[in-house]
């Protein structure tokens, strides 16, 4: 009687053991899954990203003969979040964060900083300290979506983003009236190779919600893009990104 219950008790435990396995085997790859894929239908998503590159005048001055102005290479991003349609319940964006920005250099010169639009109505960016981004960019969740105002808007259920990234302090040219085109044909005639204003950016975007999810997903870009030297503004536009979105 002893053996046999010593058996009927090893069997229990082996087939608890078994069961523990199995349990942990499947929560691994939920959570592996999760990993890879993200939320499988998030509240929001992004539907599409558009990139401008060109490169634009700056602090024009007259000159012997004509005119010296410094020059900007600009990236300018816009990125569109809207409503997931096969999310059925309700879904109210408090605020979007951009953070952790990170720059890799590579072999670029001058410097990279990245600007807020600015509140003047007619013209969409100004490359002043005031409109510099320190560290993060924030949109708060309103009723529509404002980019003007001291503090930047997106309405609770989706809009636009702005904002621009420069490549300064790459020189100045020097024209005459009528000569000049504005683009980034400029770069070409500085003498400047695509190698050398070439950079990666990353950053994460993160879309908090009124009951407190937090969603991330990590952008990569490479900047500038297509061939400006040549081309003068070319335009990356995505439809479909297939972000991946994470709870935080």
């Amino acid at each position: 009687m002893q053996i046999y219950g010593e058996k009927k008790f090893n069997k229990a435990l082996y087939i608890s053991v078994l069961l523990i396995i199995i349990a942990l085997i499947v929560v691994f790859f939920i959570m592996y899954k999760y990993t890879v894929e993200g939320e499988a239908i998030p509240p929001f998503q992004i539907s599409k990203m558009v990139v401008v590159s060109s490169a634009k005048t700056q602090d024009i001055e007259i000159v012997e003969n004509g005119y010296s102005t410094k020059v900007v290479q600009n990236n300018d991003i816009k990125i569109a979040i809207e409503k997931n349609p096969e999310y059925k319940k309700e879904a109210i964006i408090r605020k979007i964060t951009i953070n952790n920005i990170q720059i890799d250099k590579k072999n670029s010169i001058g410097n990279i900083e990245i600007y807020r639009p600015s509140q003047e109505e007619n013209k969409l960016y100004e490359y002043q300290e005031q409109y510099k981004i320190k560290d993060k960019i924030e949109y708060e969740g309103a009723q529509e979506t404002y980019s003007k105002g001291e503090k930047l808007q997106i309405a609770n259920q989706g809009g636009i983003i702005d904002f621009s990234v420069i490549l300064n302090d790459l020189g100045t040219t020097n024209y005459t009236e009528n000569e000049l085109n504005v683009d980034g044909t400029l770069l070409k005639n500085m003498g400047i190779s695509n190698e050398q204003i070439s950079f990666e950016m990353k950053f994460d975007l993160i879309v908090e919600l009124e009951n407190d999810i937090k969603l991330k997903t990590k952008i990569t870009l490479d900047l500038p893009t297509g061939n400006i030297l040549e081309e003068g503004i070319e335009t990356l536009e995505q439809t479909d990104m297939k972000t991946i979105f994470k709870r935080i």
